[in-house]
């Protein structure tokens, strides 16, 4: 007992993300951290410096080592691409973080691969360091649509890749964009495709114009023309109708799944679960704050390496932030949100119902497909919206 006579309450549960922020070609819509410009040296001292950040957080945090340390549950390995990192590079970055941390025994492995970089060495590689979940970036498989997006991949190195990864990891997720040019018949064949392929789990986003990437150039010229908002949310929703008929179940804004598919790091983001976010870009939510790290691989690699925690920015949640998250995050699921999180008036809630952006039932509000659809002005509406 503590010296009030209080048994201490445990730590929670958490997760770690790691950044990769290396790609072979750039895509012409991604605004995320990532470079094109490595080498095998840099790649080698990127691993270095993001186990030297682990380390660095480590030494001043009692949750992340010792008797005290927090179990992780879930690690994910997102970019950029993480495929691009040779194996033995791969094994070490995973060993000098996740492999360090007090971790559950049916933890959850997830790292994103694009399909023209997945072959079976690399799979094999990832399976026997403890990944049981891939994450495909496949996002189309017609042709054109790959062409428009500035893809490196064709589709039928997509459909080997899926193939490849349905033979070694118990499960695989597969990222799709509605794009200029998809239409509701051909993403049903390709959904159905993918199932078919063994495919458990879909991201299904609608692509967003970021600027300074080559597609806010490419439409700002004319050269690509956006398909106007009426049809877009109309293939969106028929969309969602086709992964429900095949058994994808909407859990979350972008993700759909098979029974049990659903990704528990995902999950963890919306119940507010602490998370440790390492490498140049990372954002993670740990001690009751949220911090980004520095963008720039160089800068970052620096921070790192001269033993300094690496970040741009961080936060620690007032009141008002906790507030807000409350009631903004959990709406991103299909539970929603409870009515006793939202400061809001009977006259707003039976608003939205009559524009079918969300239902109350049971005490919560949950969004309508309609409303994930329009998930970014729900949540600003929410901040502005009037109290009880």
């Amino acid at each position: 007992m503590s010296a009030k006579g209080r048994i201490p309450t445990p730590p929670r549960e958490g997760g770690l993300y790691l950044h990769v922020p290396f790609c072979a070609s750039l895509c012409a819509y991604c605004h995320f951290t990532r470079t094109d410009r490595h080498d095998a040296a840099f790649r080698r001292r990127y691993v270095a410096a993001v186990r030297r950040e682990f380390e660095v957080r480590a030494s001043r945090c009692g949750l992340l080592s010792g008797p005290q340390a927090r179990t992780t549950t879930t690690c994910y390995v997102g970019g950029g691409t993480p495929s691009t990192l040779e194996p033995d590079l791969f094994v070490d970055l995973l060993a000098g973080t996740w492999g360090r941390l007090n971790r559950s025994r049916d933890a959850e492995v997830t790292v994103e691969a694009n399909p023209e970089s997945l072959s079976e060495a690399l799979a094999r590689t990832w399976r026997d360091a403890g990944v049981n979940r891939v994450s495909l970036g496949v996002q189309s498989l017609d042709s054109a649509v790959l062409e428009r997006l500035g893809r490196a991949c064709d589709p039928q190195t997509a459909r080997s890749a899926l193939r490849l990864a349905g033979r070694i990891f118990p499960r695989v997720s597969a990222d799709w964009i509605l794009a200029p040019g998809c239409d509701a018949k051909r993403l049903r064949e390709e959904f159905t495709e993918a199932r078919d392929l063994g495919v458990g789990h879909i991201s299904f986003y609608i692509l967003e114009l970021h600027a300074g990437t080559p597609l806010a150039a490419e439409v700002a010229s004319g050269r690509v023309r956006l398909d106007p908002d009426s049809v877009i949310e109309r293939t969106y929703l028929e969309a969602v109708e086709t992964l429900a008929s095949l058994g994808f179940e909407q859990y979350e804004v972008s993700n759909f799944c098979r029974p049990g598919q659903a990704s528990r790091h995902n999950g963890a983001y919306w119940r507010r679960e602490p998370y440790l976010g390492l490498g140049p870009g990372a954002h993670g939510f740990w001690g009751g704050r949220r911090y980004a790290n520095l963008g720039d691989p160089d800068a970052y690699m620096r921070e790192a390496e001269a033993g300094r925690v690496p970040e741009s920015s961080s936060e620690k949640l007032g009141i008002e932030a906790r507030r807000l998250e409350r009631m903004i995050l959990p709406l991103r699921t299909v539970e929603g949100v409870s009515l006793t999180d939202l400061d809001v008036s009977s006259e707003w809630l039976a608003r939205g119902e009559t524009d079918g952006l969300w239902r109350v039932t049971d005490g919560r509000l949950a969004l309508t497909a309609r409303g994930m659809l329009r998930i970014d002005d729900i949540e600003a509406r929410l901040a502005a919206a009037p109290s009880c």
